[in-house]
């Protein structure tokens, strides 16, 4: 069985992903950006020597090349260049990806955790016919707050939540898509990983949700995390976004309320929801209308300051290619 993570940075990937990775069947290790490009399902000869170094995501986080020669999976480079060369399409060489880290590990089911995964859902569940795919989702307003504790400017933040929430959430009629919210998780664990393991048909045990020292290679925290990802389940990030100033509430929520997706990219990737307010409809979350005009001016310089840093990233094609848009 195949099963990936996708979403939003900063929702709680990071800690569910550490908590799945306890179990004693799961395999959950780094991040690879392995399913976060759905052009490599559709031409596989045609991207596969790109895969380390030149592959591109087209969405709102650019990411350039799967990361793989991580020492937590056991490959070498030369060893997995030629796995890559010799695999007749991209599910081989995902099976023989994985098999190597299972059978060092002794485990039986691999899950693949990176937010960016989020813009291949839809491929991944059309090719996997057994494949499953989690999202994991939190308070728009919170989830902006802990990005711009990242060092996010708040125009970019609201579009990583909004976009990489919303291309998620449209496979939402997937018997294979599951969806929790990190509210439910650090509030009820035990009930909420049980239900998550009833989708994933694998035995629940329960002491995944206990933390315990880990010896890890990746980092366990980043800038702006309140908690390191193996520390114990904690709920103090809840309301995160109340605990700023009233100014900078407003910069979240007129950041938030008047982006939107472009319909361009809408369309391309059958995305269903393109503002905040329809997410926090469909995802059950207050949407805050108030907003500061004169917080306008800054958000647009930020608009024009991450169009420009596109053009830097993808070449001049890019001038035309944008997946932001503003709600009028």
């Amino acid at each position: 069985m195949n099963i990936i993570i996708g979403c939003s940075g900063s929702t709680g990937s990071s800690l569910l992903k550490t908590i799945l990775n306890r179990h004693s069947q799961i395999l959950a290790g780094p991040e690879t950006c392995l399913f976060a490009f759905p052009q490599v399902y559709d031409n596989w000869e045609k991207y596969q020597p790109t895969l380390l170094t030149k592959i591109t995501t087209d969405g709102w986080v650019i990411r350039k090349g799967m990361d793989l020669l991580q020492p937590a999976y056991g490959w070498t480079q030369e060893a997995l260049i030629n796995t890559i060369s010799n695999a007749p399409s991209f599910k081989s060489f995902v099976d023989a990806f994985f098999n190597k880290p299972l059978v060092a590990n002794n485990k039986k089911y691999w899950i693949e955790k990176t937010p960016v995964n989020a813009y291949g859902f839809r491929s991944f569940l059309q090719v996997y016919a057994t494949g499953k795919t989690i999202q994991i989702v939190r308070d728009p307003y919170d989830t902006v707050t802990s990005l711009m504790a990242r060092g996010m400017n708040p125009y970019y933040a609201a579009g990583y939540y909004i976009y990489n929430t919303a291309i998620a959430s449209s496979s939402n009629t997937n018997d294979r898509y599951y969806q929790l919210k990190y509210e439910d998780l650090v509030a009820s664990p035990k009930t909420t990983l049980e239900k998550l393991f009833h989708f994933l048909e694998i035995p629940f045990e329960e002491n995944i949700i206990t933390a315990k020292h880990e010896q890890r290679k990746e980092p366990t925290t980043m800038a702006g995390w309140k908690h390191h990802e193996t520390a114990a389940v904690q709920a103090s990030s809840i309301g995160r976004f109340k605990e700023l100033p009233t100014t900078q509430q407003l910069l979240i929520q007129t950041a938030l309320h008047t982006f939107k997706i472009h319909p361009a990219y809408a369309e391309k990737y059958h995305i269903k929801y393109t503002t905040c307010q329809e997410l926090c409809e469909v995802l059950g979350y207050d949407f805050l209308a108030d907003v500061d005009k004169q917080h306008l001016a800054t958000l647009k310089k930020y608009y024009w300051k991450s169009r420009a840093g596109r053009v830097r990233h993808q070449g001049w094609q890019a001038v035309h290619s944008f997946p932001g848009d503003w709600v009028v």
